[in-house]
């Protein structure tokens, strides 16, 4: 692999946070306490309440109950709750013979979150001798989890136009997620609703921020560098002139193991490949009138990356001293406003950018993302800052 793409991945820190897993409520599938499956079975027949079905009679038991009648049957299989203790109290309910099953039918609804004892006598058939052991396990019913609550709020970059080599998206979630989802939920879609081939690149550890709220997305970067064999083999992800969806899943549990609310879908068109490094003299510094927490607005004449946005671009005053603040990203990351805690002083002061700030396509600030270098990879990024100086007048 080339040294650009090494570089560039190196710059990814991998973050990891062990995620609160809880269990998913399956209502159709009910199972008994431990790992097999158990002797008894919860099935909801179409138009009736829950009922518990005892399934292992051997063909000669069959034959003994298919002719017994409902009082006879309910001496053989019985149903207690077994939470109250070992003196479990039978419950009142119908038993039936039928398809090569005992059905228990209890009178009352069983409850979610409650446990019960499910006891079939078999030597009170007809036929067995009093070495036949009875057969008895218990029954969980989980409880019903509340209704899907997390929801994808963002969507980076939001542009509905990206350029060609797209490096990334970040998802953004409402509440923490779990780990190891992240490539089955994802899709990307071509115009035609047909999923685009292995479009992204699939790490071990998925990219994710301590707080498991903000998922990065990587494009597969050997289909978006020029002279890698994977974009002379297979082609880009994205083509210019093109439209594309991104498809996030409703099933992606979240850390307590509920489904998403709702799909998510993001349309977009791919523009032209984007190959300039970032130039800070194009930015444009609108500052605020001092005494007053009016946002210092810059403008930038692209999108650039949300996340970077946030974290590597800051305000300080001339003792170099960073003014501590509000930042807000606005008009498709292209606007970045900045506001004090303090009513800003009449002075000197810099917009300090770290040189790794990329735009959509990982063009940082002097270099360009697509360029055929070979260099080794670093243990660590130095950090170089640029700065831009605005005076805020009396």
């Amino acid at each position: 692999m080339h040294g650009t793409t090494w570089r560039w991945l190196n710059s990814f820190a991998v973050l990891v946070l062990a995620a609160a897993c809880g269990c998913r409520y399956q209502a159709t599938a009910y199972q008994t306490t431990d790992s097999r499956k158990g002797p008894f079975v919860v099935v909801r027949p179409a138009d009736r309440k829950l009922c518990i079905d005892f399934a292992w009679l051997t063909p000669e038991e069959k034959s003994a109950v298919e002719t017994m009648t409902s009082d006879r049957l309910a001496e053989i299989f019985t149903v207690g709750v077994s939470d109250v203790g070992d003196d479990v109290p039978n419950m009142i309910g119908v038993v039936t013979f039928a398809d090569d099953h005992l059905r228990f039918e209890p009178r009352y609804p069983l409850t979610p979150g409650v446990r019960y004892r499910a006891v079939v006598r078999r030597v009170r058939i007809p036929g067995n001798d009093v070495l036949v052991e009875d057969v008895t396990d218990d029954i969980f019913l989980p409880a019903t989890p509340p209704a899907s609550s997390t929801v994808v709020t963002h969507v980076y970059p939001s542009a509905d136009e990206v350029p060609e080599n797209l490096l990334k998206f970040y998802l953004h979630f409402s509440a923490p997620m779990s780990r190891g989802e992240a490539y089955q939920r994802i899709h990307l879609l071509d115009a035609d609703g047909k999923p685009v081939a292995d479009p992204f690149l699939e790490l071990g550890e998925e990219l994710w921020d301590p707080g498991m709220q903000r998922f990065t997305l990587l494009f597969d970067p050997g289909r978006i560098k020029r002279g890698l064999k994977p974009r002379e083999e297979v082609g880009p992800v994205l083509e210019e002139g093109k439209r594309y969806t991104l498809v996030v899943d409703r099933q992606w549990s979240d850390a307590a193991g509920y489904p998403l609310e709702a799909e998510v879908r993001k349309s977009f068109v791919a523009l032209p490949p984007d190959e300039a490094p970032l130039d800070v003299d194009a930015w444009k510094i609108e500052p605020p009138k001092p005494a007053t927490r009016d946002p210092l607005v810059v403008r930038f004449p692209e999108p650039l990356d949300h996340s970077l946005l946030n974290r590597v671009v800051r305000v300080v005053d001339a003792a170099d001293a960073e003014v501590p603040g509000e930042i807000e990203i606005a008009d498709n990351e292209t606007c970045w406003r900045f506001t004090p805690e303090d009513a800003w002083t009449a002075g000197d002061y810099r917009l300090a950018a770290d040189t790794t700030l990329e735009d959509l396509a990982g063009n940082s600030i002097g270099r360009a993302f697509d360029v055929d270098v070979f260099e080794p990879v670093q243990k660590t990024l130095a950090t170089v800052r640029v700065m831009a100086p605005f005076t805020i007048g009396p």
